[in-house]
C-alpha cells in the first residue's frame, strides 16, 4: 500500500438547502442572513504579494484550491448576500478571511493576503506561561493547566507552541490582511461598524502540530500594543471582539482596559481578537468609470472618516466587472472616498457625506494616467469547438485580470501599471469542462494585444486530492499525477494518489466504508502515507464526510476528512487533512 496527504478542493455541501433559507440571527435587529447565488473569484497572495498555490478556499458550502497563480473561481454558489465569507487555509499561515456584500448573479472580486505564522514562544501546558508578540509588542499569558486538546477534550500538558501576529490598523497593508470586515454583532445582537485599535491572531499547537485551545473555565490574558497613531483617541475601556469564522462578522465578547499604551483583556478561546469601538453604519453603492465612461474593474474603493480623531474609521471594497461595489459606510460623518487601481495607485479623491440612510453614491470618474491595453482573442475547448463558459486569466506586471469568454471570444480593455513594453501571460479556463489550458506568453507593445486562439484543454481541474500530512501540503491532479479509485464489495472504496516521478512528496492511500450516496459519513478504516522509508498510518477514529458519490466508473466521489496519523520513524502523532474529488476508475 502507498500513502496519503491532505488539503482541499471542490466540496459541494448542501448548497440547495442554503438557497431556500433565510436565517434569523437572534432576537435583536442584528444580521439577517439571506442566501443567494453568486460567483466569487480572486487571488490569494503571501506577505510579498506572491501567489499562494494550493491554498484551500471555502465559501458557503463549496471548497476549492488555488491554482499555480494563486487564483480561484467559485461559480454559481450559494452564500449569505450581506456577509459573504471567503476563508483561505494554507500550512504556515493563519487562516485568511474576507467578508463582502455580494452582487446577485454577478462575479464578485475578492483579494486575500495571508499572514505568515510567526512563533512567539513555547510554553508548558501544565505550568502555563507568557510569550511576547513578535515585532509589534504585546503579550499572551496562559494559566497553569489552561490548555486542552479539543479533539479529546483532555488537558494538554506538553510543549505548546504559541504563534501570534499583531495587525496594526494604522499600517499601510491593514486592508489587505485584515480578517473578515469591520462589522460586528454586539451583545444586544445589533449589527455595527467597528473602529479598530488593534487586532491579534493567536494559534496554539501541540508537539505534533495539532491545534489546541484554552481549557474550559480558564482564561488567557492578552496585551494589545496600541499603535502610536491611535493613542490620542484610544478610550479608557473598549469592547473585545472575536471573529466568528462561520459568519465572517465579529462577535462582542468582553472588554479590554487601557493600561498605559496597551489594552489588556481576558479571552476564553483563541481565534482573531479585536479591540474596537462600535459606530453606526448605513449601506452604500457606488459605480466607478474611467474618463471614457468605461467601468473600472478590480479597483479598490476606500471610504474613511476625515476627522482627525477618527482616522481608523473606514470601509472598503473592490469593484466588479461593471465597476460597481456595495458595502457599508460610517453613518452621520463627513467622509473621504478614494479609488485605487489594481496597482494600488490613487486614482481619485472625493469628499462625501454625511449620510443617515442607505445611499447610492452614483458614478465616480477615476483619473487613470497609466497605460491601457485591449486584450482579445478566441478560445476552443477540449472538443476543439468554441468555449461556451469560461474565462482567460491574464498576468501583466505581476497583476492578474480575469477576462470572461463569450461564445468562444474574449475582449477587455484593462488599465496597466505602466506604459513601457511588458510581458503578458494568458491562460484559458473551461468552467463547464473543469479544465485549463497551457499558459501562453506574449509581449505588449502598444494599446492592443491579439492573443490569437487559446485552448482551455490540458489540465483537468475536476479530479484532485489535496492533502496535508505532518505539515506538508500536496496537491495531486491528473494528467500529470495518477489517482486510482476502486469500488469493491461491501460498500468499500479505495483511493490512492501518486505524484508523478516525484519521490520527495508524500504519497497516500486511504480506504473508506459506508453507504454509497452523498450526505453520508464514511469510516476511514485505512490511511497509509509514505515517502521513502517514512510511513504514516491511521491513529484513532477518522470519519469522512461524503458530498458526492457517483454510481459507476467515470463518475465522481468527493469528500473530506481530518484526524491524526502515526509517524513510524519518530513514533509521534501528527495531524492529517484531506479534501478530494476523484473519478471512479474501477468497480469490482
Amino acid at each position: 500500500m502507498k500513502g496519503i496527504r491532505l488539503f482541499s478542493l471542490l466540496v459541494l455541501l448542501f448548497a440547495v438547502l442554503y438557497a431556500c433559507q433565510k436565517t434569523d440571527s437572534g432576537t435583536g435587529s442584528g444580521h439577517q442572513a439571506e442566501f443567494v447565488r453568486v460567483t466569487l473569484s480572486g487571488r490569494v497572495t503571501d506577505e510579498n504579494r506572491q501567489p499562494v498555490t494550493g491554498a484551500k478556499v471555502t465559501a458557503g458550502s463549496t471548497i476549492i484550491a488555488t491554482d499555480a497563480d494563486g487564483y480561484f473561481s467559485l461559480r454559481n454558489i450559494y452564500v449569505d448576500q450581506n456577509a459573504t465569507l471567503v476563508k483561505v487555509e494554507k500550512a504556515g499561515y493563519f487562516t485568511g478571511t474576507k467578508t463582502i456584500i455580494s452582487e446577485v448573479e454577478k462575479n464578485n472580486p475578492v483579494a486575500i493576503e495571508l499572514i505568515p505564522k510567526t512563533v512567539a514562544g513555547v510554553i508548558n501546558g501544565a505550568s502555563g506561561g507568557e510569550v511576547t508578540v513578535p515585532a509589534a509588542g504585546g503579550s499572551i499569558r496562559l494559566q497553569p493547566d489552561g490548555v486542552i486538546d479539543p479533539q479529546s477534550n483532555k488537558p494538554y500538558t506538553g510543549a505548546v507552541t504559541v504563534s501570534a501576529y499583531f495587525i496594526d490598523p494604522s499600517a499601510e497593508n491593514f486592508r489587505q490582511i485584515m480578517p473578515g470586515t469591520l462589522r460586528g454583532i454586539t451583545t444586544n445582537n445589533d449589527e455595527t461598524g467597528l473602529q479598530s485599535f488593534g487586532m491579534m491572531a493567536v494559534e496554539l499547537n501541540g508537539a505534533g502540530g495539532e491545534k489546541l485551545q484554552i481549557a474550559s473555565g480558564k482564561k488567557a490574558t492578552l496585551h494589545f500594543s496600541i499603535p502610536e497613531a491611535l493613542r490620542g483617541q484610544a478610550p479608557a475601556t473598549i469592547p473585545l471582539w472575536s471573529l466568528d469564522e462561520n459568519t465572517g462578522l465579529w462577535k462582542e465578547e468582553g472588554q479590554a482596559t487601557r493600561q498605559g499604551n496597551d489594552y489588556v483583556g481576558e479571552v476564553s478561546h483563541f481565534s482573531y481578537w479585536n479591540c474596537d469601538a462600535p459606530f453606526p453604519i448605513v449601506n452604500f453603492t457606488v459605480t466607478v468609470h474611467d474618463q471614457q465612461g468605461q467601468p473600472v474593474a478590480g479597483g479598490e474603493v476606500v471610504i474613511s472618516s476625515n476627522a482627525t480623531d477618527t482616522i481608523s474609521i473606514s470601509a472598503s471594497g473592490h469593484t466588479n466587472a461593471e465597476g460597481i461595489v456595495k458595502g457599508t459606510l460610517p453613518a452621520n460623518r463627513n467622509l473621504t472616498l478614494k479609488v485605487y487601481d489594481k496597482c494600488r495607485n490613487l486614482l481619485t479623491t472625493k469628499n462625501i457625506g454625511p449620510f443617515s440612510t442607505s445611499t447610492d453614491l452614483g458614478t465616480i470618474v477615476a483619473n487613470i494616467q497609466t497605460g491601457k491595453v485591449t486584450i482579445s482573442g478566441s478560445v476552443i475547448n477540449c472538443n476543439n469547438v468554441p468555449l461556451a463558459n469560461g474565462y482567460v486569466l491574464a498576468e501583466i506586471e505581476n497583476v492578474y485580470y480575469s477576462i470572461p469568454v463569450t461564445n468562444g471570444s474574449f475582449s477587455q480593455t484593462i488599465s496597466r501599471c505602466g506604459t513601457a513594453p511588458a510581458s503578458a501571460t494568458l491562460k484559458a479556463y473551461d468552467i463547464t469542462g473543469n479544465s485549463a489550458g497551457t499558459a501562453v506568453g506574449l509581449t505588449i507593445n502598444g494599446n492592443t494585444l491579439n492573443a490569437g486562439q487559446l485552448s482551455s484543454c490540458g489540465t483537468a481541474l475536476n479530479a484532485y486530492i489535496n492533502y496535508t500530512v505532518d505539515g506538508a501540503s500536496i496537491y495531486v491532479a491528473p494528467p500529470g499525477d495518477t489517482i486510482i479509485t476502486v469500488n469493491t464489495g461491501s460498500n468499500i472504496t479505495l483511493i490512492g494518489s501518486f505524484p508523478k516521478n516525484d519521490t520527495t512528496k508524500i504519497h497516500i492511500i486511504f480506504q473508506m466504508s459506508g453507504e454509497r450516496r452523498a450526505g453520508t459519513n464514511h469510516n476511514v478504516s485505512i490511511i497509509y502515507a509514505y515517502k521513502g522509508e517514512q510511513e504514516y498510518t491511521r491513529n484513532g477514529v477518522v470519519t469522512a464526510a461524503i458530498t458526492e458519490y457517483g454510481a459507476g466508473v467515470g463518475e465522481y466521489i468527493a469528500g473530506a476528512f481530518s484526524g491524526t496519523v502515526i509517524d513510524s520513524l519518530r513514533n509521534r502523532i501528527v495531524p492529517v487533512q484531506c479534501n478530494f474529488r476523484v473519478r471512479i476508475t474501477e468497480k469490482r
